[in-house]
């Protein structure tokens, strides 16, 4: 949903990682200073009906603190703390920030192949370490399109990922 909201209002006022707020809002600042209504299920669940609809959506978000829990302890009794210190707290922290990269570095530094009416770029070292998610312009001019890499220096591990899902029979219906 809240992914959803930024493409809605990318960089204006009611983006909630507005990059024209600065790096650091919109790499960390909005998680502590949330808008109190979106918060709210029926709030953000708006912007995601499909999503809010869908049970095994609704059991992830719902269960993520004891999923960590119950992998933790699992890599506890397999490999002891040092797997539960690499396999929870410095995986988790490594995807946020790559995740926030997307919201930060990649509305700041590198190209716009594409025109669109706010800041996203494509970047390439935010590209490398989010899988493809780097290539955010190619993302906004193209918002349900699954490949955001398209030139061919472009790598998007992330669309290697769905196509081999998609010759699997895992995913279907992937849009370019």
């Amino acid at each position: 949903a809240g992914h959803r909201l930024h493409h809605a209002h990318s960089d204006r006022e009611m983006d909630p990682h507005n990059s024209k707020k600065g790096f650091w809002w919109s790499h960390i600042g909005w998680i502590f200073r949330r808008d109190p209504k979106m918060g709210k299920f029926e709030s953000y669940s708006r912007y995601a009906r499909d999503l809010a609809a869908d049970p095994f959506i609704l059991f992830l978000d719902r269960q993520y603190v004891p999923l960590q829990v119950a992998l933790g302890l699992l890599l506890l009794f397999w490999g002891g703390w040092s797997y539960v210190i690499w396999g929870i707290f410095v995986r988790l922290a490594f995807g946020w920030h790559c995740t926030w990269l997307v919201n930060s570095a990649a509305h700041m530094f590198g190209y716009q192949t594409y025109e669109s009416r706010d800041e996203s770029r494509n970047c390439w070292w935010v590209a490398l370490l989010s899988f493809g998610e780097g290539w955010h312009n190619n993302h906004h001019a193209f918002p349900r399109m699954a490949r955001h890499g398209i030139r061919w220096w472009e790598l998007d591990l992330n669309y290697l990922a769905v196509r081999v899902l998609q010759a699997f029979g895992l995913v279907w219906d992937v849009r370019l």
